[in-house]
């Protein structure tokens, strides 16, 4: 079930990167470093599109990884440069968690090295 989430990173590795690994006991290895490449694409990538600073977002994501408690709506608007309207902020910090907890699923939850 929580591989659906990770299903097209891990056919996209399978198709650009397993053909050029010579030797099998590399595989783990480069899948990791595929994976961790990957996570920070999506990362810049989520900061980009909502305007956050990638530092204090990554924090945000890092604490909630440890605690298991999602962020108040507050924590999230203040990664953001320009913190929106009374109006927007609920709206705007409710779809910053929905894809902060996407992004967790992908990347961390269930990959064990």
């Amino acid at each position: 079930m929580q591989l659906r989430s990770k299903r097209e990173l891990i056919e996209k590795f399978i198709e650009e990167n397993l053909p050029k690994i010579d030797d099998a006991d590399n595989i783990q290895d480069e899948f990791e470093k595929y994976w961790q490449e990957q996570k920070v694409l999506a990362l810049a990538k989520l900061c980009e599109e909502e305007s956050l600073d990638k530092e204090q977002f990554n924090a945000l994501i890092e604490t909630y990884i440890f605690s298991g408690q999602t962020p108040l709506r507050d924590e999230v608007l203040k990664c953001l440069g320009n913190r929106p309207s009374i109006l927007q902020a609920k709206e705007i910090g409710e779809r910053i968690i929905a894809k902060m907890k996407e992004f967790v699923e992908v990347f961390v939850m269930g990959m064990v090295a």
